[in-house]
């Protein structure tokens, strides 16, 4: 005897909305790319990827973390010039897949950059950046002066 399911009509609802994204989505980059290469003869692609980044704060340093899963340390470069904290690299194709038809692609492959102002209280000096699980952290210590200090009030 067969189940019944409940009927989610939100579950429907959100599926059709993320249809009509994807479909969006394509037709959009389909256009901006055809009159990139029409109007100005290049072929820069529009499904760019762009890594996802977080910047918190902690009382002694700014912390950026930013996803880049299957890419390779030696393929990623941190640079600092003039308070611009710059991210670059890249993620490759693992293999050719000879014997598969790929029906379905999400992921996002080729170079990137991603540059963000940094705060003028941070000890460029100290700044160190490590990878670990397809995630690279960057730590941007802060200068003594600027960390928060406690101010004893006195009676007066």
């Amino acid at each position: 005897m067969a189940k019944l399911a409940r009927w989610q009509p939100i579950t429907e609802v959100e599926r059709w909305f993320d249809r009509f994204d994807r479909l969006f989505d394509r037709m959009i980059s389909r256009f901006f790319r055809d009159l990139e290469r029409d109007f100005w003869g290049l072929d820069w692609r529009w499904e760019r990827w762009v890594p996802a980044m977080e910047v918190s704060e902690t009382p002694d340093a700014y912390i950026v973390r930013v996803e880049l899963p299957g890419v390779k340390t030696e393929d990623i470069e941190v640079t600092l010039q003039d308070d611009i904290l710059t991210i670059k690299g890249k993620r490759e194709r693992s293999e050719e897949r000879k014997d598969e038809t790929v029906h379905f692609v999400e992921r996002a492959y080729g170079e990137f950059v991603r540059s963000l102002r940094i705060p003028t209280d941070v000890k460029v000096d100290a700044v160190e950046a490590s990878y670990k699980d397809g995630v690279l952290e960057i730590r941007l210590p802060k200068s003594e002066e600027s960390k928060p200090r406690r101010i004893e009030v006195k009676a007066a």
